[in-house]
């Protein structure tokens, strides 16, 4: 078996529950990233994975902003938040109440570096909530850094909440990208 393979049958391992696009899009940065630790932004392309180009975005972290910009977002991804988000900060795009949390797991995400997995009941753009599953991977910017985030956005919009008001219930697991050399 491949390491590739090997990578991918240790995830599904982890995440049994997840769509099967989730290890479609795991394989594409596998195969960017060859036997690096993480993928470099250049090695990757969107089009490696056509059919999931909708559910694509790639932030990077921009030292002036003092925040992760977003580079891509597929048209689902701006479709779920109400507009086009290509250019805009993430503090900004999600809002200040869940800011910190998800700004301590993507520096996370890109520090250690880290494979996230998630799956929760969201609202977007003001709309009723939904159910969202994400895969979010690092990758190494021109100059070697690690500063990227890739991911993708699987959303569910048959799994509509009936009150909006309701708890938003969430899963996300962080594994260690040594762990699938």
């Amino acid at each position: 078996m491949s390491s590739e393979a090997r990578a991918i049958s240790e995830l599904k391992k982890r995440i049994p529950q997840a769509d099967g696009r989730i290890f479609d899009f795991f394989a594409a940065w596998l195969s960017a990233r060859g036997d690096a630790l993480v993928a470099r932004r250049k090695a990757f392309s969107p089009l490696s994975v056509p059919s999931l180009l909708r559910y694509m975005w790639i932030y990077r972290f921009e030292e002036e902003a003092d925040d992760y910009v977003c580079k891509l977002a597929g048209e689902s991804v701006n479709d779920a938040w109400g507009k086009g988000i290509k250019g805009r900060a993430l503090r900004d795009i999600i809002g200040q109440a869940d800011y910190p949390v998800v700004r301590e797991r993507w520096d996370r995400i890109v520090g250690v570096p880290l494979i996230q997995y998630g799956a929760v009941e969201e609202r977007l753009s003001s709309l009723d909530a939904w159910h969202a599953e994400r895969l979010l991977l690092p990758m190494t910017s021109e100059d070697g850094r690690t500063d990227v985030v890739l991911g993708i956005s699987l959303y569910n919009l048959d799994h509509l909440a009936d009150d909006k008001s309701a708890n938003v219930s969430e899963v996300v697991f962080q594994f260690p990208c040594r762990d699938f050399l």
